[in-house]
């Protein structure tokens, strides 16, 4: 009975002890993250993009799911005080798209004292766990 009791104590503690760091390991809280709001098949979705690689996925805010990119068209736009505005545009795809894929567009801009930083575009992909 006493061992049993042991047993049971230390495997909730163990528990416990994984539902904590899973909780700390808040995406928005990274160094490099990035949040900003798409819109997916007509819902607003709070996304954190923690990373720069070409498909990196976005942790949905507030949650457990996540964003895994298939495919992503953008456009960089960044316009200094007075000065014309400078655009590049970036796409990129998977070879072989797969899951219940679902696109997303946002359109964010950050103003700052060097100029304003616009990006906007489409990103395809699905979002886990898979339905």
């Amino acid at each position: 009975m006493l061992g049993r009791l042991c047993v049971a104590l230390v495997l909730g503690i163990l528990l416990l002890a994984a539902l904590v760091q899973e909780a700390a390991a808040d995406p928005s809280g990274a160094k490099n993250s990035f949040a900003f709001t798409a819109t997916c098949d007509s819902q607003q979705v709070d996304l954190v993009v923690n990373g720069n690689g070409d498909f990196t996925p976005g942790h949905v805010d507030d949650s457990t799911s996540v964003f895994v990119l298939q495919a992503l068209a953008i456009t960089f736009q960044f316009t200094p005080p007075g000065g014309p505005t400078e655009t590049e545009t970036f796409a990129r795809s998977k070879r072989n798209p797969h899951g219940e894929l679902v696109t997303c567009s946002f359109d964010v801009s950050e103003p700052s004292p060097e100029g304003v930083f616009r990006l906007f575009g489409t990103a395809t992909g699905f979002f886990t766990p898979a339905a």
